[in-house]
């Protein structure tokens, strides 16, 4: 840990708990702040405090304090930030995490779903310490009848404690290929350009497609979910006398898709909801967006469908009641090809965080 010590350390974490489970290695001489939850937070966080050797503790009232603090400690230039992990559960850590890659290019973070960069097994003394904090601060919050079981796996082993260091574009793109938010401020949030799992995925959608050549091509093609352009140029590549209209909804996405490829003279591109344009071409993409729709908007979607063809990119459960759907309204897969799902970086590249793509299978469907 000696090249750990050498950069003062800024911790930022949502709860008191959250330091001694995941960052007692590095509370010594650290600076820590933590999000208040409710009124025992700033006892609690001064008792660990003093146990760990932190510097200072900071309790800042609620998440929206989180950014200006850590602008403010932003002029230590070398400061060493840890936060949470954008890969773990619990949504007020991926708030804490996301609003801490905001202020600062480099974090370190829990080697939770990561490739760790240093890692610590606490010797005897401090592993029972760390219990003796855990049991402490656990001990006024007796939630195990709420929880519904008898004992519960300690998820974060309090014996070790690994890092990584990431980039904050690595945080976002972890956030948005793992949960629901889209974080459009970042280019590429699902790193399309470089994935591996997503070339294939590209190029899969193209084999499928290209059937339609050989059988009267779409001259009318609508792209929905079209976000920075890059099926919608493919799909200019693959008909080339097709006019294709890119649907988006989003602000920073339509403007990059605009960039891309707004003086193209076959596209016009539309900012709108998926629910509140037409659906009516040869072609309908519907790949990778129902999943950001509620059950009822989904269902009229499909309800509203007058295409000759459509094109759908989904796997799992989620797949299936697609395809069900689909089905049930009297459409017929006429084309399929699936793709296995595979673990790689965040960022497609060389991103530390990992993920894994669950896999898809692309189908063309006709009426």
């Amino acid at each position: 840990m000696a090249e750990m010590e050498k950069a003062p350390a800024l911790i930022v974490v949502a709860h008191p708990e959250d330091v001694v489970r995941l960052f007692s290695t590095v509370a010594p001489g650290a600076d820590v702040a933590v999000v208040m939850e409710h009124g025992s937070t700033g006892r609690e966080l001064e008792a660990v405090g003093r146990a760990l050797g932190a510097r200072s503790t900071h309790l800042l009232l609620c998440p929206s304090e989180v950014g200006p603090w850590c602008r403010e400690q932003r002029a230590r230039s070398d400061v060493r930030v840890y936060t949470h992990s954008p890969q773990e559960d619990a949504p007020l850590h991926r708030e804490v995490a996301l609003l801490a890659s905001r202020a600062f290019d480099r974090l370190w973070v829990p080697a939770t779903g990561a490739r760790p960069t240093v890692c610590t097994v606490l010797d005897d003394a401090a592993f029972q310490r760390k219990l003796g904090l855990l049991n402490s601060l656990y001990r006024e919050r007796p939630d195990g009848a709420a929880s519904g079981a008898c004992t519960d796996p300690v998820r974060d082993g309090p014996g070790i404690e690994a890092f990584t260091e990431v980039r904050a574009g690595d945080m976002v793109r972890a956030l948005s290929l793992t949960k629901p938010e889209v974080f459009a401020e970042l280019a590429d949030p699902w790193g399309f350009a470089h994935s591996t799992y997503e070339v294939e995925r590209f190029a899969l959608t193209e084999e499928v497609l290209a059937t339609l050549r050989h059988a009267g091509p779409p001259r009318r093609v609508v792209d929905v979910g079209a976000c920075e352009g890059m099926m919608t140029g493919h799909l200019l590549s693959l008909f080339p006398d097709a006019n294709v209209q890119a649907v988006e909804s989003e602000p920073r996405f339509v403007a990059r898709l605009r960039e891309r490829l707004g003086r193209h003279a076959r596209v016009r591109i539309v900012q709108a909801r998926a629910e509140d344009v037409a659906l009516e071409a040869d072609l309908v993409l519907l790949a990778e967006v129902l999943y950001y729709l509620s059950d009822d908007a989904c269902r009229d979607l499909l309800d509203r469908l007058r295409a000759s063809h459509v094109l759908t990119s989904y796997g799992g459960g989620f797949g299936a009641r697609v395809h069900a759907a689909l089905a049930g309204r009297g459409w017929r897969c006429v084309q399929a090809a699936a793709l296995p799902g595979r673990i790689e970086p965040v960022d497609g590249a060389s991103s530390p965080l990992l993920v894994r793509r669950a896999g898809t299978e692309i189908r063309l469907w006709e009426q």
